[in-house]
């Protein structure tokens, strides 16, 4: 018999506070990185409670907040709560310094990008050390899109075939996921052999209209352990400019982080 037809009978009522801290994050978890304001009108709940509710999921870790930017995002302790993945994970540690040094070579921010759960995730970025400022869709902790996202791509075109079924039936989509792609799957496929024949995803602004950028996929022994990625500002860096000045830097530092693992 299903649990869903005999339902275990609750001891205690349950506690009201409890039920709206996790409103909050499950809405701060559909709509990424935001301010007060469209949390709370997500969420259902009055400002003032939301506020509480952020406050509280901050001071745990389970949400961040940018003070220049005056948004809150998903924090690394709730994606821990996720089966299997490990905010310290072994490729993050060895990527963090690997993508530092690539944002003082070239200026522009980077990230690591894992994917849990068939999730697409910022598990690390260097916005904030940058030297050159990007208006960011996501910050640590948030999730990306497949069908648009540059990282999104790569992974799609370099992840296993099983898994890239699995995403690719798109049963829960990214709220930002192109619609017009996932009602013509072809041309989703076409993007995904471009980008395998490449060896790297691309997109200016089709995630975010101010941002353009490249990933790449970093691959261990046949395994594809974690994307990284270079983002620019779309009116300062053309694609032909990210091609041939930053993906081959890009994907030299994709080389080093895989040499570093253990294997």
């Amino acid at each position: 018999m299903s649990a869903d037809r005999n339902p275990r009978k609750p001891v205690y009522k349950a506690v009201s506070a409890s039920l709206k801290v996790l409103q909050v994050l499950e809405a701060l978890n559909d709509i990424g990185p935001a301010g007060l304001t469209v949390i709370h009108k997500r969420a259902k709940l009055p400002k003032a409670t939301t506020l509480r509710m952020l406050e509280t999921l901050c001071s745990a870790g389970f949400a961040t907040y940018d003070p220049a930017e005056k948004v809150f995002a998903v924090g690394l302790h709730a994606l821990a709560l996720s089966q299997g993945y490990n905010a310290l994970d072994e490729i993050v540690s060895i990527a963090r310094p690997v993508i530092a040094d690539l944002r003082l070579d070239l200026g522009w921010p980077s990230d690591i990008v894992v994917c849990d759960n068939d999730r697409l995730v910022i598990a690390d970025t260097n916005t904030r050390q940058a030297q050159f400022s990007v208006v960011r869709a996501g910050g640590a902790g948030s999730q990306l899109p497949f069908s648009i996202s540059a990282t999104g791509r790569a992974w799609l075109a370099f992840c296993a075939d099983d898994m890239r079924e699995r995403i690719l039936r798109f049963d829960n989509p990214h709220p930002q996921e192109s619609r017009d792609l996932l009602a013509h799957p072809d041309r989703l496929a076409a993007i995904i052999s471009e980008t395998r024949r490449r060896g790297y995803g691309l997109q200016s602004g089709e995630f975010f209209d101010s941002e353009a950028g490249a990933g790449v996929p970093v691959v261990v022994d046949g395994n594809l352990r974690c994307c990284i990625n270079i983002v620019t500002a779309r009116n300062a860096v053309s694609l032909e400019q990210i091609e041939r000045q930053y993906v081959p830097k890009l994907q030299r530092a994709a080389e080093t982080i895989a040499a570093r693992v253990h294997r």
